[in-house]
């Protein structure tokens, strides 16, 4: 009846569907700005961390160490031994000192004197006229006796004894320059063998005891210089640890920050976005000669065939729709169809897995729990160890890393369950927390994390004192994380991982290693060579679709061994149950 209103609400209709085409993402825009405003502050902590090392390298080098608790330790042996030779070379100086006034005394020379004596007796012409002087005084002491002065042989040796002084005279003044006058010609030219080696030792020990005055000098200056140092290491020391602690700061804000921008890519993948819908005709109600619009006379069956139609079609593009955007995994058909990994086991969704300590049942005991022996979730984890165990034809399955593609799909569940499962079966079980970004194990057992895995690999701690055997289960045992640690994959990475992982493999006989999610972190990469290979955790209604294909590009191209898949949280499994 009123053909201009009903064209209005066509055009209104139709107006409004290519509105609703378009693609709002206000949450997106949120992260976005969240993301956005995470990366300006890596940004500025990326900016700190120069300064900082530099200021860290130019104390090390202006004060000439490398750790002060190791320069600390070098300072009191370097003191101990300057203290110890300061000690010694006094001793040494009075015992030379000593020695020789001794030497004087006995000689009755002074200083000056033997050193003239005993440049004398190195000179070999010197020495060969001493001699002659020597045999020649010996020949007039012989002949003294038999004639008198006045004989022709006392004579004739005289004469030499005269023509030989001035020789020996000569040959002294040659060697002993200016410093001849200085010396008693008696006590020089009559010096025998015993008195000569004592002049000798004489000037040694002068020469020692300059020589030790010298060194004595030497330590006493080294000790001012190293009690000066010692007094301005200690502020060192303390601006150095006011670095340090500015470093370690910065770089864990910086870890968090990276971890925290890293989950939140991870945890929303960008998804295709829906082309806007295009408006092919505009709505129009047909109009006479004068182009007034003129009233159409319904037509019941058609109407209802029509709408009928358009509902179906509207049905059809709202299912397309919502298919686009819902990108996860729903049942384990899907999970089968799309990845070609074999299914180790299928957890079915269940109230028990949502029993955890703390906030949600801080009144309740895991190990208090029991469940019916029918129970599909527990009869879920033993058949997924069954296939585990019967996995590998040349042995059963030792050691195991699970993880998954992104977080929160139920892998810490699935890695605790199973291990109890395991326990249960007879097997002596290792639950190991490699997740050291986020550990949740000693939460879902509820014990204590003050020392684990990181306290083993840093402190080289023995790991039977840490592990811990978790209540009324004898078969079962718990390695929890730890202390923080700013760089979990280097620890991981490191050779005492890798040492302290052959060791627990003797002594369990099965090793469960709960670790990070697999997509923008390589905890889980590095781990799993060293075991029998990787369990991937897919959550229902959780994992997305392109995540967990980015996550298995990324492990087939680390070349780890997979093991298979584990679909947790399928509503349907436990209707197979219902008749037992």
């Amino acid at each position: 009846a009123e053909p201009q209103k009903v064209q209005f609400v066509l055009e209104k209709i139709a107006e409004g569907y290519l509105k609703y085409s378009l693609p709002e993402d206000v949450q997106g825009q949120e992260r976005e700005q969240q993301l956005k405003l995470i990366q300006e502050q890596i940004a500025i902590l990326e900016k700190k961390l120069p300064p900082i090392k530099q200021g860290i390298e130019k104390l090390q080098q202006q004060y000439n160490f490398i750790d002060p608790q190791l320069q600390t330790q070098y300072l009191a042996q370097q003191n101990s031994q300057l203290q110890s030779q300061k000690l010694e070379t006094q001793a040494q100086l009075l015992q030379q000192e000593s020695q020789y006034q001794a030497l004087q005394k006995q000689l009755g020379l002074k200083p000056e004197q033997a050193l003239l004596a005993s440049a004398l007796s190195q000179s070999p012409q010197y020495q060969g006229l001493l001699q002659e002087l020597l045999e020649l005084e010996t020949k007039i002491a012989i002949e003294s006796a038999r004639f008198k002065g006045t004989a022709p042989q006392i004579q004739a040796l005289l004469d030499q004894r005269s023509q030989l002084l001035p020789l020996l005279e000569k040959e002294a003044k040659n060697i002993l320059g200016s410093n001849t006058n200085q010396v008693d010609p008696n006590i020089i030219r009559f010096q025998d063998s015993v008195r000569m080696g004592l002049i000798q030792q004489l000037v040694l020990t002068a020469n020692n005891i300059e020589m030790l005055k010298v060194r004595q000098e030497v330590l006493e200056k080294a000790n001012q210089e190293f009690n000066q140092y010692s007094q301005v290491f200690p502020g060192v020391f303390g601006q150095y640890n006011d670095l340090q602690q500015q470093l370690k700061t910065t770089n864990t804000q910086l870890t968090e920050l990276t971890n925290k921008s890293q989950e939140m890519q991870l945890q929303f993948v960008p998804k295709v976005k829906p082309q806007p819908w295009e408006l092919i005709a505009p709505p129009r109600i047909p109009s006479n000669i004068n182009g007034e619009l003129i009233t159409v006379s319904p037509n019941l069956p058609l109407n209802l065939a029509l709408g009928g139609l358009v509902g179906l079609f509207l049905g059809a593009i709202t299912a397309q729709i919502l298919e686009r955007f819902n990108n996860v995994y729903r049942t384990t058909h899907e999970v089968t169809d799309s990845i070609s990994l074999p299914l180790l086991g299928v957890i079915p969704a269940s109230n028990e897995a949502l029993i955890l300590p703390g906030s949600v049942a801080p009144t309740i005991d895991i190990s208090d729990i029991t469940y019916p022996a029918c129970s599909p979730f527990q009869e879920a984890f033993r058949a997924l160890n069954t296939n585990l165990r019967l996995l590998n034809s040349e042995g059963s399955i030792r050691s195991c890393v699970i993880t998954s593609a992104t977080p929160a799909d139920g892998k810490s569940t699935i890695a605790m369950n199973l291990a109890q499962g395991a326990a249960a079966m007879g097997q002596r079980v290792l639950l190991v927390d490699a997740d050291l970004r986020c550990p949740r194990i000693h939460t879902l057992l509820e014990v204590t994390n003050q020392l684990g895995l990181t306290n083993i690999l840093t402190q080289k701690l023995d790991f039977k004192t840490i592990i811990k055997q978790v209540k009324k289960d004898d078969n079962l045992y718990v390695l929890t994380a730890g202390e923080f640690y700013p760089d979990p994959t280097r620890l991981l990475s490191s050779k005492p991982m890798q040492e302290l992982m052959k060791q627990l493999q003797e002594s369990f006989d099965l090793i469960i290693y709960d670790t990070a999610p697999v997509l923008g972190l390589a905890d889980a990469n590095l781990l799993a060579p060293h075991t029998d290979g990787l369990m991937m955790v897919v959550g229902l209604g959780k994992t997305d679709r392109e995540a967990f294909s980015l996550a298995l590009r990324e492990i087939n191209t680390a070349g780890v061994p997979v093991l298979g898949m584990v679909a947790n949280g399928d509503k349907q499994e436990t209707h197979y149950y219902r008749d037992y």
